[in-house]
């Protein structure tokens, strides 16, 4: 929006784009559906009749409803609540104080006033028989805000990362918070069978509440707790895939490469990815096998995050040290960018790799590796996955 009442809708290509993906991919499943969630920039200076004026032309042209917080709601909330110590101990690091400020008072009351936000979008447009599903840990006190209001409502709650052993969680302050949070909902789904026993365990151990392997028992009734892996659309990538553009970069990308080994990464540049890790092991791998220099390449593409973190400069220090010893002028072993490409280049790099490194210190499922595996239905390379992936559990032989 500018000055005045004027303004236009851009789609912004962040957030769980997974989930979107695998929502638009079932249309077929939902009579109507609706989004709701935050926009993304400031709106402290709107008046109520611009935020009447963007609600209204984004439920009526793109079926999603905004919920509006101020600035400082979102950074005690996203920042410091959500990024600062949620993500981080659901990781398996812990939160250190005074570097980061998830554990202040003021970021969980941050959080818990953002999330009875959006229990109110949710509440105005409720009807009976609607199905409310709340995705990702950044809401998962709003389970019970909504129970609250709607006692009767079918409420799903999906988490997209890990959920840690219980000697992990019950270190966190809103331990307590949170689970009772999660647990306004009908359902509870995680991605893999390992973070359901961690969620059921820590349950009983935490509230005390009764658990069996299907979910939990509370007074109001029981708890369903799931196993549903996160995945994509088969039909959709492959769609993409047969496009003609593909066929010719895969063409090029297999004469460019022709006769080395050709690696590939595509992680985000933060620290549970694992991408510096995957460098410093490429890096041993050269040392000991040098004959190898001159006909290998790792391709990592690195997607920036949101993080304020130093981990680039580590990971480009690492890329510079190995080019530097056994790149040449006609060869460089890692060839890194720290951008996302476009998605016909991403297919055509995932069908031409000899395999695929994904070396993740923590993750939730990573959609990467099924791409990888459609992409590769005719080759079949390898694919290099750390046992510390979700979808380690699924590619089980």
């Amino acid at each position: 929006p500018g000055t005045d009442d004027q303004f236009t809708v851009e789609h912004l290509n962040v957030g769980n784009i997974g989930l979107f993906n695998a929502v638009n991919a079932s249309l077929d499943l939902f009579a109507e559906r609706v989004w709701i969630g935050e926009l993304g920039i400031s709106t402290d200076g709107w008046s109520e009749e611009r935020k009447a004026s963007v609600s209204n032309k984004l439920l009526d042209e793109f079926e999603t409803l905004p919920v509006f917080v101020s600035d400082d709601e979102f950074e005690g909330h996203y920042s410091r609540f959500s990024k600062q110590l949620i993500w981080p101990a659901f990781h398996y690091i812990m939160p250190e104080m005074p570097q980061w400020h998830g554990w202040e008072k003021s970021a969980y009351e941050a959080a818990l006033a953002t999330c009875e936000k959006f229990a109110s979008r949710i509440v105005e447009i409720y009807r009976e028989g609607d199905i409310i599903w709340v995705n990702d840990y950044h809401l998962m006190l709003l389970p019970r805000l909504i129970r609250e209001r709607l006692p009767s409502a079918k409420i799903g709650f999906f988490l997209h990362i890990p959920f840690p052993s219980s000697e992990i969680f019950r270190c966190l302050h809103v331990r307590k918070e949170l689970l009772e949070g999660m647990l306004g909902a009908d359902v509870v789904g995680l991605q893999t069978f390992s973070y359901k026993r961690h969620f059921i365990q820590t349950a009983k151990r935490v509230l005390g509440v009764t658990g069996s392997p299907s979910g939990l028992v509370l007074d109001r009734g029981h708890v369903v707790v799931g196993q549903y892996a996160m995945g994509l659309d088969p039909v959709g990538v492959e769609g993409k895939w047969s496009n003609a553009t593909v066929g010719e970069l895969i063409e090029f990308l297999s004469e460019k490469y022709a006769g080395k080994h050709l690696l590939v990464g595509r992680d985000k540049l933060d620290h549970v990815k694992g991408v510096r890790q995957k460098l410093l092991g490429y890096e041993c791998f050269l040392n000991e096998n040098p004959e190898f220099a001159a006909k290998t390449v790792l391709i990592q593409i690195a997607l920036t995050t949101t993080e304020h973190n130093e981990l680039q400069v580590q990971v480009m220090d690492v890329v510079n040290r190995i080019n530097s010893k056994f790149g040449t002028i006609e060869h460089q072993p890692v060839v890194f960018f720290h951008k996302d490409i476009p998605y016909s280049q991403y297919l055509a790099l995932l069908s031409a790799a000899d395999a695929m490194v994904i070396t993740s210190l923590r993750d939730g499922m990573n959609l990467t590796s099924h791409e990888y595996v459609i992409c590769q239905r005719e080759r079949k390379s390898p694919l290099i996955l750390s046992e510390f992936v979700g979808t380690y559990g699924s590619f089980n032989g």
